[in-house]
């Protein structure tokens, strides 16, 4: 049996654990979700729509996201917010 984490209310997720990535982008505004994700991206302006597609997932990963499936699941609010922070920045 896992171990129970107090923060989650239920099993540890161990190295899959992203609670305080969550309470980040939750605190954060859209503007300014929007702004790290540019300055984050900012050097693949010259690669196509895929390359920038792999360093936005490499900027939440960085944020402490390990599972964003799990996390749309769990919290369609937030995907939500990330989905608008993607769309701003990388404009189909």
């Amino acid at each position: 049996m896992a171990e129970y984490c107090v923060m989650v209310k239920g099993p540890c997720r161990g190295k899959k654990c992203d609670f305080w990535a969550r309470i980040r982008i939750q605190k954060r505004t859209l503007k300014a979700l929007i702004k790290e994700a540019r300055e984050s991206i900012h050097e693949c302006q010259d690669l196509d729509h895929d390359s920038k597609r792999v360093a936005m997932d490499g900027f939440w990963y960085q944020l402490g996201i390990r599972d964003m499936d799990r996390l749309c699941e769990e919290e369609p609010s937030l995907c939500e917010k990330i989905r608008r922070v993607e769309r701003a920045v990388l404009p189909i």
